[in-house]
Protein backbone atom coordinates (compact mmCIF):
# COMPACT_ATOMS: atom_id res chain seq x y z
CA UNK A 1 0.00 0.00 0.00
CA UNK A 2 2.80 2.06 0.84
CA UNK A 3 3.93 2.43 -2.94
CA UNK A 4 0.68 3.48 -3.92
CA UNK A 5 0.33 6.00 -1.21
CA UNK A 6 3.75 7.50 -2.50
CA UNK A 7 2.96 7.69 -6.32
CA UNK A 8 -0.11 9.74 -5.60
CA UNK A 9 1.74 11.90 -3.21
CA UNK A 10 4.96 12.81 -5.48
CA UNK A 11 2.65 13.49 -8.24
CA UNK A 12 0.16 15.17 -5.97
CA UNK A 13 3.24 17.98 -5.49
CA UNK A 14 4.69 17.70 -9.14
CA UNK A 15 1.18 18.89 -10.50
CA UNK A 16 1.07 21.39 -7.46
CA UNK A 17 4.19 22.74 -8.63
CA UNK A 18 3.24 22.87 -12.49
CA UNK A 19 -0.13 24.63 -11.87
CA UNK A 20 1.38 27.15 -9.26
CA UNK A 21 4.53 28.45 -10.87
CA UNK A 22 4.62 27.13 -14.34
CA UNK A 23 8.09 27.31 -14.08
CA UNK A 24 10.39 24.69 -15.73
CA UNK A 25 13.07 24.33 -12.89
CA UNK A 26 10.68 24.65 -10.09
CA UNK A 27 8.49 21.58 -11.78
CA UNK A 28 12.24 19.90 -11.99
CA UNK A 29 13.60 20.50 -8.51
CA UNK A 30 9.95 19.26 -7.31
CA UNK A 31 10.29 15.93 -9.61
CA UNK A 32 13.95 15.75 -7.32
CA UNK A 33 12.28 16.09 -4.46
CA UNK A 34 9.83 13.43 -4.62
CA UNK A 35 12.71 10.92 -6.50
CA UNK A 36 14.73 11.46 -3.06
CA UNK A 37 11.72 11.09 -0.94
CA UNK A 38 10.25 7.72 -2.68
CA UNK A 39 12.53 5.71 -5.05
CA UNK A 40 13.35 3.61 -2.34
CA UNK A 41 9.50 3.08 -1.98
CA UNK A 42 7.64 2.66 -5.42
CA UNK A 43 10.64 3.42 -7.68
CA UNK A 44 8.94 7.34 -7.84
CA UNK A 45 7.29 6.67 -11.01
CA UNK A 46 5.06 10.07 -10.89
CA UNK A 47 4.21 9.10 -14.67
CA UNK A 48 1.62 6.06 -16.32
CA UNK A 49 3.99 6.35 -19.42
CA UNK A 50 6.70 5.84 -17.09
CA UNK A 51 5.12 3.12 -15.46
CA UNK A 52 4.19 1.62 -18.45
CA UNK A 53 7.61 1.16 -19.40
CA UNK A 54 8.48 -0.30 -16.39
CA UNK A 55 5.31 -2.45 -16.93
CA UNK A 56 6.89 -3.79 -20.74
CA UNK A 57 10.44 -4.30 -18.99
CA UNK A 58 8.50 -6.60 -16.53
CA UNK A 59 9.86 -4.60 -13.34
CA UNK A 60 6.51 -4.34 -12.77
CA UNK A 61 3.02 -6.57 -12.82
CA UNK A 62 0.12 -5.34 -14.54
CA UNK A 63 -2.15 -4.48 -10.62
CA UNK A 64 1.17 -2.78 -9.58
CA UNK A 65 0.98 -0.49 -13.15
CA UNK A 66 -2.71 -0.29 -12.92
CA UNK A 67 -2.51 0.72 -9.37
CA UNK A 68 0.27 3.11 -9.48
CA UNK A 69 -1.86 4.56 -12.80
CA UNK A 70 -5.23 4.93 -10.34
CA UNK A 71 -2.91 6.59 -7.79
CA UNK A 72 -0.76 9.10 -9.91
CA UNK A 73 -4.38 9.98 -11.55
CA UNK A 74 -5.94 10.66 -7.83
CA UNK A 75 -2.65 12.52 -6.85
CA UNK A 76 -2.69 15.05 -10.38
CA UNK A 77 -6.88 15.41 -9.44
CA UNK A 78 -6.39 16.36 -6.13
CA UNK A 79 -3.32 18.94 -6.55
CA UNK A 80 -5.78 20.69 -9.13
CA UNK A 81 -8.35 20.93 -6.51
CA UNK A 82 -5.90 22.92 -4.31
CA UNK A 83 -4.57 24.79 -7.25
CA UNK A 84 -8.32 26.26 -7.31
CA UNK A 85 -8.63 26.78 -4.02
CA UNK A 86 -5.44 28.62 -3.56
CA UNK A 87 -6.00 30.72 -6.85
CA UNK A 88 -9.58 30.82 -7.14
CA UNK A 89 -8.32 29.43 -11.09
CA UNK A 90 -9.14 26.32 -12.48
CA UNK A 91 -5.53 25.22 -14.01
CA UNK A 92 -5.43 22.89 -16.90
CA UNK A 93 -3.38 21.78 -19.87
CA UNK A 94 -3.35 22.42 -23.41
CA UNK A 95 -1.44 22.76 -27.13
CA UNK A 96 -0.92 25.98 -28.01
CA UNK A 97 -2.79 27.29 -30.93
CA UNK A 98 -0.10 27.84 -33.03
CA UNK A 99 1.00 24.41 -33.95
CA UNK A 100 -1.43 20.88 -35.06
CA UNK A 101 -2.57 17.95 -33.70
CA UNK A 102 0.76 16.08 -35.37
CA UNK A 103 3.47 18.55 -34.20
CA UNK A 104 1.83 18.31 -30.78
CA UNK A 105 2.04 14.42 -31.40
CA UNK A 106 5.35 14.41 -31.99
CA UNK A 107 6.93 16.80 -29.53
CA UNK A 108 5.01 14.42 -27.06
CA UNK A 109 5.85 11.29 -27.87
CA UNK A 110 9.67 11.74 -28.29
CA UNK A 111 10.35 13.95 -25.57
CA UNK A 112 8.60 11.48 -23.63
CA UNK A 113 10.61 8.93 -24.92
CA UNK A 114 14.01 10.83 -23.55
CA UNK A 115 12.26 10.99 -19.96
CA UNK A 116 11.27 7.84 -19.71
CA UNK A 117 14.54 6.28 -21.53
CA UNK A 118 16.50 8.27 -19.06
CA UNK A 119 14.08 6.86 -15.91
CA UNK A 120 15.01 3.49 -17.15
CA UNK A 121 19.12 4.10 -17.62
CA UNK A 122 19.00 5.65 -13.98
CA UNK A 123 16.78 3.74 -12.24
CA UNK A 124 17.84 0.20 -13.31
CA UNK A 125 21.62 0.86 -13.40
CA UNK A 126 23.35 -1.50 -10.29
CA UNK A 127 25.08 1.57 -9.42
CA UNK A 128 22.29 3.69 -8.36
CA UNK A 129 22.88 2.46 -4.64
CA UNK A 130 25.70 4.26 -4.86
CA UNK A 131 24.45 7.40 -7.06
CA UNK A 132 23.37 10.31 -4.89
CA UNK A 133 22.74 12.50 -8.46
CA UNK A 134 20.30 10.38 -10.10
CA UNK A 135 17.11 12.84 -8.53
CA UNK A 136 18.74 15.62 -9.54
CA UNK A 137 19.59 14.58 -12.89
CA UNK A 138 16.38 13.36 -13.95
CA UNK A 139 14.68 16.34 -12.62
CA UNK A 140 16.90 18.83 -14.73
CA UNK A 141 16.48 16.04 -17.75
CA UNK A 142 12.82 16.43 -17.27
CA UNK A 143 12.80 20.69 -16.98
CA UNK A 144 14.88 20.38 -19.75
CA UNK A 145 12.05 18.95 -21.54
CA UNK A 146 9.41 21.22 -20.50
CA UNK A 147 11.66 23.76 -22.08
CA UNK A 148 11.90 22.22 -25.33
CA UNK A 149 8.28 20.86 -25.16
CA UNK A 150 6.05 23.74 -24.10
CA UNK A 151 5.75 25.86 -27.48
CA UNK A 152 4.90 23.38 -29.35
CA UNK A 153 2.90 20.94 -27.59
CA UNK A 154 2.25 22.11 -23.92
CA UNK A 155 5.17 20.15 -22.59
CA UNK A 156 3.13 17.66 -20.24
CA UNK A 157 4.61 13.79 -21.03
CA UNK A 158 2.47 13.08 -18.21
CA UNK A 159 -0.97 11.09 -19.00
CA UNK A 160 -2.36 11.53 -14.71
CA UNK A 161 -1.70 15.03 -15.20
CA UNK A 162 -3.99 15.70 -18.07
CA UNK A 163 -6.44 13.84 -16.58
CA UNK A 164 -5.97 15.06 -13.24
CA UNK A 165 -6.60 18.85 -14.22
CA UNK A 166 -9.05 17.93 -16.64
CA UNK A 167 -11.49 16.21 -14.05
CA UNK A 168 -11.51 19.49 -12.12
CA UNK A 169 -11.94 21.20 -15.24
CA UNK A 170 -14.97 19.95 -16.40
CA UNK A 171 -16.44 19.62 -12.54
CA UNK A 172 -15.76 23.65 -11.88
CA UNK A 173 -17.14 25.32 -15.21
CA UNK A 174 -17.87 22.44 -17.47
CA UNK A 175 -14.56 23.05 -19.27
CA UNK A 176 -13.73 21.08 -22.31
CA UNK A 177 -9.61 20.48 -22.16
CA UNK A 178 -11.07 17.13 -21.65
CA UNK A 179 -10.66 17.16 -25.31
CA UNK A 180 -6.97 17.00 -24.88
CA UNK A 181 -6.58 13.90 -23.05
CA UNK A 182 -5.64 11.20 -25.78
CA UNK A 183 -3.12 13.50 -26.62
CA UNK A 184 -1.38 13.89 -23.09
CA UNK A 185 -1.77 9.85 -22.78
CA UNK A 186 -1.78 8.20 -26.24
CA UNK A 187 2.12 9.89 -27.22
CA UNK A 188 3.97 9.29 -23.91
CA UNK A 189 2.60 6.04 -23.42
CA UNK A 190 3.75 5.31 -27.17
CA UNK A 191 6.85 6.86 -25.95
CA UNK A 192 7.14 4.84 -22.99
CA UNK A 193 7.18 1.98 -25.19
CA UNK A 194 9.49 2.72 -27.44
CA UNK A 195 12.10 3.31 -24.50
CA UNK A 196 11.65 0.15 -23.14
CA UNK A 197 12.12 -1.74 -26.57
CA UNK A 198 15.42 0.85 -27.08
CA UNK A 199 16.62 -0.03 -23.50
CA UNK A 200 15.87 -3.58 -24.18
CA UNK A 201 17.89 -3.40 -27.72
CA UNK A 202 20.95 -1.74 -26.15
CA UNK A 203 21.21 -3.35 -22.84
CA UNK A 204 21.15 -7.02 -25.21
Amino acid sequence: MHKYVIEAIGTFFIAIAIGLSGNALAIGLMLSAMIYGGIHVSGAHYNPAVSFAFFIKRKINLNTFIGYFLSQSLGAFAAAGIILFLSKQVYFVEPPISTDIYQQGAVELLLSLVLIFSYLNIASAKILPSNRTYGLILGLIFAGLIYLGEPISGGVYNPALSIGYAIVDYLAIQGESYKFIPLYTLAPFAGGVLAAFLYQYLDD
